[in-house]
Order: structure tokens, then sequence, then C-alpha cells
């Protein structure tokens, strides 16, 4: 076996990429066991962190399904809601129709009730009226007989909900048309409710249809 001299630093890198053995033997002289190890246990953190990681995700995915599934049950108990907000927005308002009549500068006498709504479309030529209109016609939230300032009978046509907009709106407006075809006097339509969606500031602005604002303390409950 040959003598290697080693006389710089060169020498010695040559000689250990020549014989790797050498390298790791003076790797473990140079190294503690615990650098020497870090490498696997780096490797076995990472892995036990994936994991931890995994389950993390997992929990978190649970609890998204969770507030899914609030979510869900909310959206529906609103939906629920509507209906039974509208209805109390409605009793208030028949209870203020004479207040709803004064603010357009009418003089209210008297609500008509379905059957006498009814009545009035059965005494009326409706051939080209589509009876999906008549139907919704004769649910009209608020047909009320009204006197004008001159003494005139007309009509008040409203339609209630706890937030008016614009199907509200166009309800409105038709039923007024349809009192005016069927009695040959003036209807006049008007919203009403707690507030009002902001799509149908026009048509209150422009004064195509009244708006009548609702008291909230006459929506709260005893």
């Amino acid at each position: 076996m040959s003598a290697t001299t080693i006389t710089t630093i060169e020498d010695l890198v040559r000689l250990l990429d020549e014989k790797p053995e050498w390298l790791e033997a003076l790797r473990t002289r140079l190294l503690t066991r615990e650098l020497l190890e870090l490498p696997q246990q780096l490797a076995e953190f990472a892995a036990t962190t994936n994991l931890r990681f995994e389950e993390v995700d997992r929990r978190f995915e649970a609890v998204d399904r969770r507030f899914d599934g609030v979510d869900r049950r909310l959206d529906q108990l609103t939906k629920d809601m509507a209906p039974l907000k509208a209805a109390h927005a409605r009793d208030a308002a028949l209870r203020e129709a004479d207040l709803i009549a004064e603010q357009s500068g009418l003089t209210f006498m008297r609500t008509l009730t379905y059957e006498q709504i009814g009545q009035l479309v059965r005494s009326a030529d409706t051939f080209d009226v589509p009876v999906n209109e008549l139907r919704s016609f004769r649910r009209a939230d608020l047909i009320a007989e009204t006197h004008d300032s001159s003494g005139t009978p007309c009509y008040l046509a409203a339609e209630i909900s706890f937030t008016a907009n614009g199907r509200d709106t166009r309800r409105a407006i038709r039923n007024a048309g349809l009192l005016e075809r069927f009695t040959g006097r003036r209807a006049h339509p008007m919203v009403a409710g707690l507030r009002y969606d902001d799509r149908i500031a026009g048509h209150i602005a422009s004064g195509e249809v009244a708006w009548y604002q609702l008291d909230p303390h006459t929506l709260e409950v005893d």
C-alpha cells in the first residue's frame, strides 16, 4: 500500500472524494451523535408534524360542516319567519287603516273583506284578466273605501310587508288599476312596512306609489 502525502487542504479534499469511507469515518470522529442523528430526527419530526396538521385539518373540516349545517338551519328559519313577519306587519297596518288613508289625504270609510273583494270581482267584466292576477287581487293586503278631500268616493290599495319591495309595489299598482277598472273610481296605490327596499325609492319619489311607514312600536308583541 503506497503512502499518501497530504500537504494542502486540497489534497485532503481530493483524498476524501476518492475514498468516501474515509469521509464517513472522519465525520463520525468530528461530529457528535446528536448531530449525526439530526437528519433522521428532522425527518421523523416532519412526518409527525404532518400527521398532526392532517388531524387539525380534519377537525376544521368537521367544524366547517357543523357551521354549514347551522347556516342552513338559520337560512330555513329566516325563510320560515318571513311569512310570520309579513302577517304581523299586515295586522299592524290594518289597525292603522285610517291613518294610512289620512296620510294620502283620504278619509277612511271601511276595509273591504276578502268576501267583498270577491263580490266586486264577480260583478265585473274580467274576461281578459289572467286568473293568477285575479287570485292575487282577491288576496290583496288592504283595499279600503275612502273619500278624497272633495268628498268623492275612491279607493286605497295597499300592499304591506315588513320590508316593502318591488313585488309589493307592482301588486299595489296593479290592484289600484283593477279597482279603477272594476268600479270606475279613482284608486290610490300604496306600500306600507317598517322599511322599504332602496330599489323602489324611485317609484315612491315619483309618486307612482305612496309610502307609509309603520311605527316599530305597533309591531311589538305584548
